[in-house]
């Protein structure tokens, strides 16, 4: 005897619950912008994507900071039966690599894509990731990212379904924390860019922390799948409105 605990070996969320949560995330509410967020977000989603692509619906992207991985849905696809090229023809990819050509690109080419393209769902990769260049001033950072949000809830507006991605450290953010209603949980750095405005324009609150950006779309996002480590593993969590009585996956494993 060592007096160890013997080893369990940790299991993986079910393939069955992340498919529901998936499908969930990709029709938010009208007026609602959904989410993946934390480790392996990005892998998730696009895998998620094949399904309504397959379908037939068109999705139009915007890629921040080279995260979009076609490889991604052409391997989902083969194992819906499809050979792996015809989803990749009905989704539509711009790439933007810093915070001003993400702002650029959702507030002045976004719209005209998808009006062209017949799309109904718009998913931005990496948004957060586009805001961590600390060459960019905080103030500045912030009124861009307001930029960023004001595009896209105008887009909900006029019924496209909105999904937003991002890899990030989801340990600090609370499961209990309501989504939808983040404008409590920060304060706005609206002094520092001349606009004094709160509601939807609010911007991360700490100092410079650009980790905030991040820790803000998570908490707007409903319905908003969450990713965490957890020791050796991770978890999976639906959070929102929307997940009704989801709740977690059973266990963390390790993926």
């Amino acid at each position: 005897m060592t007096g160890r605990a013997p080893h369990t070996p940790a299991v993986s969320p079910p393939v069955a619950y992340l498919e529901r949560a998936s499908a969930l995330c990709l029709r938010p509410a009208p007026g609602r912008l959904a989410g993946f967020f934390g480790t392996g977000a990005h892998r998730l989603a696009l895998r998620a994507l094949a399904r309504p692509l397959v379908a037939g619906e068109p999705v139009v992207a915007a890629d921040g900071g080279n995260r979009f991985d076609p490889y991604e849905i052409s391997r989902a696809e083969r194992a819906l039966g499809g050979n792996g090229r015809l989803a990749l023809s009905r989704i539509f990819v711009s790439r933007a690599f810093t915070c001003h050509q993400m702002e650029a690109l959702l507030s002045r080419r976004f719209g005209s894509a998808l009006a062209r393209s017949g799309a109904r769902i718009a998913v931005v990769f990496g948004l957060p990731e586009t805001f961590t260049d600390a060459d960019v001033p905080f103030a500045e950072a912030c009124r861009v990212f307001r930029s960023c949000l004001s595009a896209l809830q105008r887009l909900t507006a006029g019924g496209i379904r909105v999904v937003l991605v991002g890899e990030g450290d989801a340990g600090g953010i609370s499961l209990e924390e309501t989504p939808g209603s983040a404008v409590s949980l920060f304060a706005t750095a609206s002094a520092a860019s001349g606009d004094k405005s709160p509601g939807k324009g609010a911007a991360p609150a700490g100092g410079g922390d650009r980790a905030g950006f991040f820790r803000h779309l998570v908490r707007i996002a409903d319905p908003c799948l969450l990713l965490r480590r957890e020791g050796e593993g991770w978890r999976a969590t639906l959070r929102g409105k929307a997940a009704g009585n989801a709740g977690s996956s059973p266990r963390k494993g390790n993926r």
